[in-house]
């Protein structure tokens, strides 16, 4: 017989277990719900901090189509299986002294006090996933470069004759005179370069050592910020919130108060910082693809987005205008290995002094960083020296797990000077573009006089590449790259591009090879200049 007591615990049992069932089905039922607001993998958010308000940037970013974080996963699956000579699954403090990525454990190889704490105990995954970390650092790591900004006003100073800071009518007028003079090389175009030739001249007397003594710095971004960083939300309100009340409305972003709505929760009209912690899942002002294993053109596709577009058919960059900011975003293929390889040959060729295939002792007593951990940890047999193959495979080992990670560098390009009259995007200031300069700045002045910088609309680019490393110079440091040339091909018929010796998409008299009563009569606007439509009718009237 049961006693009453015990069946009503029985009884009361059965109900929680059953509650706990149906509680657990309801999560497994809802479960794909909450995943699908989740951010698919790949997706990478991140907010250009600008004064005018935040621009929401999302990228998917893929290598070979895999996201980072799986590339990252592939490699040290792949590092462990290749380090692990006895094939136990587990890796060994003798197994990795040699790696580049557990070299600071040969510090302590043999030491007895080490060995009987149970130094010898083999790395766990989350050691081994910090080794990668220490070099790869971060899936996405942003960057930040100021550099170019300076560089551009070397274009501004071209064109400022008299150095009063304005751009008058009278310099607007001679704007065209000035800038053929940088012409240095005779091709009828100009390029940035060209411009910087009288800075370049002043560094002649600068000697520049081939191998950097300390490790190349990254230059953290300030205004480009990861959408998933904890503290975002108090740097938000500490940039924004003009009236602090520690919350953020509707103008102090900058954005519409239908965009504000959306991560409203409260719908009070501003967002506090809780709202705020969830801004990276609003609507992006740019989205778009980039796949890091694809060359240049074929990598980046814009993702549909009513305020941005493909700036050229070949999908290297991406432009938006928001009041009076432009950002483009960009990508550059890159190499990590290949350039880690050819940096360290170079390095490798200016200390060994004697040329004799091998690095000794004395011929590193001046460089501090081999003398105090990379010439041991690139001796791989002991043998007190360091021949090119030995530098070669710990580089390139080394590069291999930077290689993981990508950068977004943030280049603060100015005002812009120079793309200003760069109107065909390629790089360089052709004959066709320097007649129309002086027209082109009368536009930018409107209705003033003058041009004042300051009053010019900013223009920032965001440039996305596989992450690197050098050990022995400046290959993993972000530098200002000036626009680069893009020479035209396939434009016109064979003969014309044949012909179009500097690639511009047009012909001078110097360029044509036939007879100056030819030239004149395919000329048909008269502009003296032929175009590729010119040179494609008198190739249709050829029989």
């Amino acid at each position: 017989m049961i006693h009453p007591q015990a069946e009503k615990h029985r009884i009361a049992n059965v109900a929680q277990a059953a509650g706990w069932f149906v509680a657990m089905l309801a999560a497994c039922c809802t479960a794909p719900v909450l995943a699908a607001d989740e951010p698919r993998p790949g997706q990478h958010d991140m907010l250009l901090l600008l004064p005018s308000g935040p621009i929401h940037v999302r990228a998917w970013i893929t290598d070979d189509g895999s996201p980072l974080e799986q590339v990252r996963q592939n490699y040290i699956h792949g590092l462990i299986t290749s380090l692990d000579t006895n094939q136990d699954g587990k890796l060994g403090r003798d197994e990795t002294m040699k790696h580049p990525l557990f070299v600071s454990g040969r510090r302590y190889e043999n030491n007895k006090f080490l060995n009987s704490l149970g130094s010898q105990r083999p790395y766990s995954n989350r050691e081994i996933e910090l080794a990668v970390d220490r070099v790869a650092g971060q899936p996405v790591a942003f960057r930040q470069n100021n550099a170019f900004a300076e560089q551009d006003l070397s274009v501004f100073r071209v064109l400022d004759q008299n150095e009063s800071g304005l751009i008058d009518r009278a310099e607007m007028r001679m704007a065209p005179a000035r800038i053929a003079e940088r012409d240095s090389d005779f091709d009828q175009c100009i390029t940035f370069d060209e411009f910087l030739e009288e800075s370049a001249g002043m560094m002649m007397d600068i000697v520049v050592t081939p191998l950097v003594e300390s490790p190349p710095t990254s230059l953290h971004s300030e205004l480009l910020r990861d959408a998933n960083e904890p503290v975002l939300a108090a740097r938000l309100v500490r940039l924004y919130d003009q009236d602090r009340d520690a919350h953020l409305s509707e103008k102090e972003l900058g954005w519409p108060a239908k965009r504000v709505a959306v991560t409203d929760s409260d719908q009070d009209g501003r967002l506090s910082m809780q709202e705020l912690a969830t801004i990276g899942t609003s609507v992006p002002d740019i989205e778009f693809e980039v796949d890091l294993a694809k060359q240049a053109g074929e990598a980046m596709k814009l993702v549909g987005n009513a305020n941005a577009e493909a700036s050229d058919p070949g999908g290297n960059a991406i432009r938006m205008r928001r009041g009076d900011v432009m950002l483009s975003v960009g990508y550059r293929y890159r190499d990590p290995v290949d350039e880690a390889r050819r940096n360290a040959e170079a390095a490798f060729n200016a200390i060994d002094a004697d040329a004799n295939g091998y690095l000794d002792r004395d011929e590193i007593a001046e460089h501090q960083r081999f003398e105090r951990y990379l010439f041991d940890a690139m001796d791989e047999n002991n043998d007190d020296r360091v021949f090119a193959a030995e530098m070669m495979k710990y580089v390139t080992s080394y590069a291999q797990a930077a290689s993981t990670s990508c950068r977004a560098t943030l280049v603060d390009t100015g005002n812009g000077f120079f793309q200003m009259l760069d109107t065909s995007n390629d790089g360089r200031i052709s004959i066709r573009e320097l007649r129309a300069c002086e027209q082109h700045l009368l536009d930018v002045a409107g209705n003033e006089n003058e041009i004042n910088p300051s009053r010019l609309a900013k223009s920032y680019q965001i440039e996305i590449e596989r992450g690197g490393v050098s050990l022995f110079g400046k290959v993993d440091r972000p530098t200002a790259k000036a626009p680069g040339v893009q020479v035209r091909t396939n434009a016109g018929p064979v003969w014309f591009q044949r012909m179009d010796r500097n690639g511009d998409g047009d012909l001078t008299w110097d360029e044509f090879l036939g007879p100056r009563d030819v030239f004149e009569h395919l000329d048909s606007d008269r502009d003296g200049l032929l175009d590729r439509n010119e040179a494609g009718k008198a190739s249709e009237k050829t029989p």
